[in-house]
C-alpha cells in the first residue's frame, strides 16, 4: 500500500498545483538511506515469499539493517512534521517483528477475507516461518499485527497493519508537501529595522 500512497499523493499534489520544480527544491536529507532501506525490505519480503532459505534464516539481521537505515534517515528528516507518522508506523512494525523473533504477525481471518488462501495454507503448514498467525499469539503486539483489509471496492487485495497505515498516510502527505514546495527546509529569516522603525525581512 506504500506504492499506492506515493502515487495517490503525487496525483493529488498535481491537482493542487504542485510541480516537479518544487520537488527538486525539497531538501530530503539522506535520501539514499531511505531508498536502500525500502529496497532491502522489498527484496527481503519477495525472497522470503519465494522460499529462499538464506533470506529466511538471516531475516532478523536484514530487518535490523533495513530498519536501522530507515530510522537514521527519518531522524534527520523530522523537520518535516509528517515524517513523525512514518517513524511511528515503522517503530510499530519493527517492534512486532523484533518481539516475535523476526516473524510478522498476520490475521488468518484477514488473509481469508483478502483471498490469500494459498498463503494462509503455507503459513499453517509452517512453510513460511517468517509469518506467525495472530490467532496463535498473545499480548499487546497482536494489536499491531497485519489484521486489516481495504474496503471491497478497493482494486488491490492486501492485508495491512496499523503501522502500515501510518506509514502510508505519512508518505501521502509528505509527497504532497514536497510537490507543493512546503516540504523543504528554509533558512531562518533575519529581521532588520531601518531608521524609520520599519521591520525589514532578509
Amino acid at each position: 500500500m506504500f506504492i499506492e500512497a506515493l502515487l495517490l499523493g503525487t496525483v493529488v499534489a498535481f491537482f493542487r498545483g504542485g510541480t516537479m520544480k518544487n520537488m527538486r527544491l525539497a531538501q530530503i536529507r539522506m535520501p539514499a538511506l531511505l531508498v536502500v532501506a525500502f529496497l532491502l525490505q522489498a527484496v527481503l519480503s519477495f525472497m522470503m515469499l519465494a522460499g529462499s532459505t538464506w533470506f529466511i534464516n538471516q531475516r532478523m539481521l536484514l530487518y535490523a539493517i533495513s530498519y536501522g537505515l530507515l530510522f537514521i534517515s527519518l531522524f534527520f528528516n523530522l523537520g518535516h512534521k509528517v515524517v513523525w507518522l512514518i517513524l511511528a508506523g515503522s517503530i510499530m512494525n519493527f517492534a512486532v517483528i523484533f518481539l516475535n523473533g523476526g516473524s510478522i504477525l498476520v490475521s488468518a481471518e484477514a488473509l481469508q477475507e483478502a483471498g490469500f488462501l494459498n498463503r494462509l495454507s503455507l503459513i499453517e503448514a509452517g512453510r513460511l516461518p517468517h509469518y506467525l498467525l495472530m490467532e496463535d499469539a498473545s499480548g499487546v503486539m497482536t494489536f499491531f499485527a497485519k489484521r486489516f483489509t481495504p474496503p471491497s471496492f478497493y482494486p488491490v487485495s492486501q492485508v495491512f497493519s496499523p503501522g502500515d497505515l501510518l506509514i502510508s498516510l505519512g508518505l501521502f502527505f509528505w509527497i504532497q508537501a514536497l510537490f507543493l514546495g512546503t516540504g523543504h527546509y528554509q533558512r531562518a529569516r533575519m529581521l532588520r529595522i531601518d531608521h524609520h522603525g520599519k521591520i525589514l525581512k532578509r
